[in-house]
């Protein structure tokens, strides 16, 4: 006779040790070991020889669902496959899939690891990463690459913040969040590359063709601004007024002035890329926005500066924090004592203000100028015959610029007549 539910159940209840065979489903066997273990069993033969296949739990089972799962079992057998083998190959397949997964934070760590060499500075690299955790990882960081879509990507997007005050991500913060997506896709464009997502799978966060059917473009949610800068002939007052604040940031700030460089530049820059005898500082490809290397001819007023700064023994930056040991003082600081001096500019805008200054006033080529702001010079044809730096033309300009920025200020406010400039410089 077959098993009967309620045969089951006092079989189980009993606890006896024994085998107790199903007729109902050919092979089906219910195996009592104690009061607390019982489980399903398929007995069959393949190739002359017996085997028995463990279907589960009696307790998690019922008689009906094991026998589905032997039928469906004894189908495959006819149809000339071992259950068995078959098992065996599911789970060394899932076992190579679990080895394979990789989780989105998993995988932008490893993005950004292998990238490190490319960041333009560790602020760059630092930044790339809490975009993510602040962003990414609270959508979709314990996600497997693998499966990671459009309506993943759009959740990211169109998130609500508290600080958003009540727009969404793409909305309110339109140009972070362009950046934000730019890089998930580029982690899941990595991740693909290295076989964590199937081959050929469209890229849920690639703008063209794609999210743009779906969201705004950003410039027209968000016009690019204009970063802030001085004429030229206000920079000497707000150096006079950089020069009687004491503080490592304030000198920060008349270095950045002083070599016309991109303030990251000047706060990654290490005691290791200054030569105070040659008066050059040689900026390294990695640090560079172009990544070529670029040196710079210090002129007087900035070797000066250079020489008067306090030092921090196991700290290789020039300028450091007074908060943090062996680490350089940020940008918000530096940006903080430039407003303290009475200036709304940008640092950045300080480089417009000697561009203006030297191709009106200096007498030198565009050349020499474009290079001492290590602009990219000349097609690819002049780029590959014109290789000088012309390094002594730049030094005798960043000296003349070192002279002006620090003659007697005009009689005006600090701040006048601050007027907006393009941000590609």
């Amino acid at each position: 006779m077959g098993l009967t539910v309620k045969k089951v159940a006092r079989l189980i209840s009993a606890g006896v040790p024994t085998k107790v065979t199903d007729g109902e489903v050919r092979g089906l066997m219910l195996c009592i070991e104690s009061k607390t273990s019982a489980h399903w069993l398929l007995r069959y033969q393949r190739d002359k020889v017996t085997r028995h296949m463990g279907l589960g739990s009696a307790g998690d089972l019922t008689l009906s669902a094991a026998r589905e799962l032997a039928r469906r079992e004894r189908e495959r057998l006819a149809s000339g496959i071992d259950p068995l083998e078959l098992r065996k190959t599911e789970r060394a397949r899932a076992a190579e899939a679990a080895l394979r997964k990789l989780t989105f934070r998993q995988a932008a760590e490893r993005f950004h690891a292998a990238k490190e060499a490319e960041w333009s500075s560790p602020r760059y690299g630092d930044e790339f990463l809490s975009s993510m955790a602040r962003w990414v990882y609270p959508i979709f960081g314990g996600m497997d690459v693998a499966i990671i879509g459009k309506d993943d990507v759009l959740r990211v997007l169109e998130q609500k913040h508290p600080k958003l005050k009540g727009g969404t991500f793409w909305i309110k913060r339109t140009v972070t969040a362009d950046r934000v997506r730019n890089r998930v896709e580029r982690i899941l464009d990595w991740s693909e590359a290295h076989g964590f997502r199937p081959a050929g799978t469209p890229n849920p966060a690639r703008w063209r063709g794609f999210l743009d059917h779906l969201l705004p473009k950003p410039r027209k949610v968000s016009p690019p601004q204009n970063l802030r800068a001085l004429p030229y002939t206000g920079v000497p007052a707000v150096v006079a007024a950089l020069a009687a604040d004491e503080t490592v940031a304030a000198s920060a700030a008349r270095f950045t002035i002083f070599t016309t460089c991109r303030i990251g530049e000047a706060l990654g820059a290490t005691w290791d890329e200054i030569d105070l005898q040659k008066a050059e500082w040689t900026l390294p490809p990695a640090r560079m926005k172009a990544r070529r290397e670029h040196v710079v001819p210090l002129s007087s007023q900035a070797v000066e500066l250079l020489e008067q700064l306090p030092r921090e023994e196991g700290n290789k930056y020039l300028f450091i924090s007074s908060k943090t040991p062996g680490k350089a003082v940020t940008e918000m600081t530096v940006t903080a004592r430039l407003r303290n001096a009475g200036c709304d500019a940008t640092l950045h805008g300080f480089r417009s203000s000697f561009s203006t200054w030297a191709h009106e006033r200096s007498g030198f080529s565009s050349h020499a100028i474009e290079m001492s702001l290590a602009h990219s010079v000349g097609n690819a044809v002049e780029k590959a015959y014109r290789r000088t730096t012309i390094l002594e033309q730049r030094r005798k300009l960043m000296q003349m610029w070192g002279r002006f920025v620090t003659s007697p200020p005009a009689a005006k406010k600090v701040g006048d007549n601050v007027v907006p400039i393009g941000g590609s410089a």
